[in-house]
């Protein structure tokens, strides 16, 4: 699981705060034994690449195929915020003046891939 996530050149894709170097450790928290790990690795994701203003960042679009494939084995609560995240970036996608370029086909594929957690 998270394969190719250390291949990812995180130093050159920023979040809400500056480059995203801080995200490759967020998402292996995900897979942590240990509910308020995972919690705050949640907390910590939606903090740093769920920008809300209008601008959909290069990190969430980084982020959302690792998120899609580590959603199906976490427990209801953090899937359910993680969705809730996922689907408000989704929505700035929509409407935002600044849209990482490669956010709708990254958002379209994780449709595609799990459908069963982003239905309406």
């Amino acid at each position: 699981m998270l394969e190719g996530l250390d291949s990812v050149a995180w130093h050159e894709i920023d979040h809400a705060y500056g480059p995203a170097l801080d995200t490759p450790g967020h998402l292996r928290a995900l897979l942590s034994d240990d509910p308020e790990l995972v919690a705050r690795a949640v907390a910590d994701l939606d903090r740093t690449v769920c920008e809300e203003g209008g601008f959909v960042c290069p990190a969430a679009t980084a982020v959302l195929p690792f998120l899609v494939e580590v959603m199906p084995v976490l427990d209801a609560g953090s899937r359910a915020a993680l969705r809730d995240m996922i689907e408000r970036i989704a929505d700035d996608g929509e409407n935002a003046e600044q849209v990482d370029r490669g956010w709708h086909t990254a958002w379209a594929e994780a449709k595609l891939k799990s459908e069963d957690l982003f239905r309406d």
